[in-house]
């Protein structure tokens, strides 16, 4: 085994000296196969020394058979730099990491007093591809010889296949200026989403002073190579796609090139151009594949909740940190403007974020970017952010139906801007939250308005009188934003007795609601003047039937309370109405009264006129067919089960007794009921 020791300044020379000394020590003993690795991970880990450590670096050399071991020694203090996950390359340091767990054989570091050092051995295995020999392609400058083209341009497809897009073009580079013996080298190209701000790219020696990204773009966009006027040699030559320049490669020591110099410099620039779109071409895609699961996610998160504060909360979760550090959503309504939501990416600083965004500043923020902002995201200036919040800050508009219900505001830290498309599809998500905020503040209104509804139509309370218990519960299906047809009623009618009513209007909603109202009118106006109950139900017949296409027929019954000595003295007329059940102080429990015609379809109905005698401890029970029609698989409640429920709830309260029996319908089935429920229990006591 040969070895070999070199130490090399802490210079920007450095790096290329090293691969000059690699590439004639593995092209002098034969192993050119393993010469792309070799070169590409010496470059990395001495330039990371004399940029990180800054001190003078040792390149020990040791060549074997079929292998070769290369370690890379400085004196500098402090741990080596290593990247956690997958590596970025917007970041300088730790890359070298990556790059020798992927290419090396084997790889070590050691550490000791004076300083540390990062090893590396590359063996001719099984799986190691034969590439052609590069001809002197970083040979000294005493060789005359010009550099291999296809060397320059591009490396091996199965190296090429391990290295992210930043590490080849950083190759490249490194490989055109060595092979030229250029000193300084940058790409660089705008950024993705801004193409007036470009960026360093790659550079061959990370440590000089780049020169201005302003004046490269400008002498770029000219179209020709040029050099920049500043001076300092460098040359300039535009990367060019079908809309236009997006980028440079720039060179230095432009005063020392020749044409066929410049003419492989532009070669492997246009090379470098066509990775850099490659990747961001891919790139692209990726996040448009993303943009749309998340678009497509968020949809169906926000057509699954149908509560505003949910639905906010949604819109700040979905934003933070796909986009920002923080996000919050302040909504505007008719009492102004308030903060509804917050989401940080540190569970610990929620708190904070919140006490800032619920401050007066805050808030005033809010009311003028409600009144100014328009249908387009725009960034919050500086000065007008309160304190405690910094960076970027995105104001994106809640729009929903060309009405402004709110805004979203999207944090970021200081330094990191927002792209175009970041703001195209903030804009597409907070467009979902609106729709979804303005459908649940409907639906909320459309509820409000139903239960309002529907709480008219009921009594609000049942009355407490002597030698007599009033119970009843009542349960409206659906979603609960209709109003149910059942009705029922309690009111005092001459003669200090108490009439009782209890009605199914066929079908919900408003057209519903009318007839349920207008029944429940009739019945209580006609039976406080002391009109007899079958006297009643023919009169709501006629009214019925007067309201034409907009009638509905429904069923009804009604019964007069008269306490007596012996107890309570009934006068019951049903029309259409299931019959109410009679159960004894004893527990029996049976069906009385005598059915009579439906209302609203014909002229002429039959209501019967029956009597009976509720004893102390009786309990007459009406309910509608919600009741018997509850239904469990193939089986429906039906007549047997309420009788039996009544016999069990026998001695019970009138309040109690309603409750049980509600309990004994609900418990037959598992399934939501699909009609509306009403029991209504007259008690007789002493």
């Amino acid at each position: 085994m040969t070895a070999a020791v070199t130490t090399l300044p802490a210079q920007d020379r450095s790096p290329a000296a090293a691969r000059r000394i690699v590439h004639r020590a593995l092209s002098d003993a034969g192993l050119e196969v393993m010469l792309d690795d070799a070169l590409l991970l010496v470059t990395e880990l001495v330039t990371n020394s004399v940029v990180h450590a800054g001190t003078d670096v040792e390149l020990h050399v040791d060549i074997g058979a079929g292998c070769a071991r290369i370690e890379v020694v400085d004196h500098g203090a402090g741990a080596l730099p290593v990247l956690r996950g997958d590596p970025d390359a917007t970041r300088e340091g730790g890359r070298g990491i990556f790059l020798l767990d992927a290419l090396a054989q084997e790889w070590g570091t050691r550490h000791f007093a004076g300083g540390k050092s990062v090893w590396f051995q590359l063996g001719v295995t099984d799986r190691t591809v034969p590439r052609p020999v590069p001809l002197r392609a970083a040979q000294a400058s005493s060789d005359p010889s010009p550099p291999v083209v296809s060397w320059l341009l591009g490396l091996p497809a199965d190296l090429e296949e391990r290295l992210s897009s930043a590490q080849l073009l950083g190759e490249l580079l490194h490989r055109l200026c060595g092979a030229m013996g250029l000193r300084d080298g940058w790409l660089m190209a705008e950024t993705v989403g801004d193409s007036e701000t470009w960026t360093v790219v790659a550079s061959h020696d990370p440590s000089s002073l780049r020169p201005g990204s302003d004046s490269v773009r400008r002498v770029a966009r000219g179209g020709a190579d040029q050099v920049l006027p500043a001076g300092g040699g460098l040359l300039v030559l535009p990367l060019r796609r079908r809309t236009g320049v997006f980028g440079a490669l720039v060179v230095g020591d432009a005063d020392h090139l020749d044409e066929t110099s410049v003419a492989l410099a532009r070669l492997v620039g246009d090379r470098m151009g066509v990775v850099l779109r490659d990747d961001r071409a891919h790139s692209a895609q990726l996040r448009d594949r993303g943009s749309l699961a998340l678009l497509a996610e968020a949809s169906e998160l926000f057509a699954g909740t149908l509560d505003v504060t949910l639905a906010v909360t949604l819109a700040a979760q979905l934003v933070v940190p796909r986009f920002a550090s923080w996000a919050g959503v302040y909504t505007a309504d008719d009492h102004g403007v308030r903060l509804a939501a917050t989401s940080h990416e540190q569970e610990s600083g929620s708190t904070l974020l919140r006490e800032v965004l619920e401050s007066p500043m805050a808030v005033e923020m809010a009311e003028r970017l409600v009144r100014e902002l328009g249908e387009q995201p725009s960034l919050v200036p500086a000065h007008e952010l309160p304190i405690g919040l910094e960076g970027e800050v995105l104001a994106v508009p809640l729009v929903a139906r060309r009405r402004l219900l709110g805004v979203l505001l999207a944090g970021r830290t200081p330094g990191s801007g927002y792209a175009r498309d970041d703001a195209g599809l903030l804009l597409d998500l907070a467009r979902r939250a609106a729709l979804s905020v303005d459908n649940a503040r409907l639906y909320g209104e459309r509820t409000a308005i139903a239960q309002a509804l529907q709480a008219s139509l009921l009594p609000p309370v049942l009355p407490v009188v002597e030698r007599v218990e009033f119970g009843a519960r009542y349960a409206a299906a659906g979603e609960g934003n209709e109003v149910g047809g059942d009705f029922y009623d309690v009111f005092g009618v001459p003669g200090d007795a108490w009439a009782v009513a209890i009605g199914d209007v066929c079908g919900k909603g408003a057209e519903a609601a009318a007839i349920t109202g207008l029944a429940r009118n009739v019945l209580r106006l006609l039976g406080r003047e002391g009109t007899p109950p079958p006297a009643v139900l023919r009169r709501l017949n006629a009214a019925i039937l007067d309201l034409g296409d907009r009638g509905r027929f429904c069923t009804a019954a009604m019964a007069t309370l008269t306490p007596t000595a012996d107890g309570l003295q009934v006068r019951l007329s049903a029309a259409g109405h299931p019959p109410p059940v009679l159960v004894t102080a004893q527990g029996a429990a049976s069906f009385v009264g005598t059915p009579g015609s439906l209302l609203g379809v014909f002229e002429e109905v039959s209501v019967p006129d029956d009597e009976l005698l509720l004893s102390p401890g009786d309990a007459l029970v009406f309910y509608t067919d919600g009741v018997t029609e509850r239904r469990s698989g193939d089986r429906m409640f039906g007549d047997e089960s309420l009788l039996a429920a009544c016999t069990a709830a026998a001695g019970l309260g009138a309040d109690s007794f309603a409750g049980q029996v509600e309990q004994a319908v609900r418990d037959f089935g598992d399934q939501a009921s699909r009609d509306d429920l009403a029991v209504l229990v007259v008690r007789a006591t002493r």
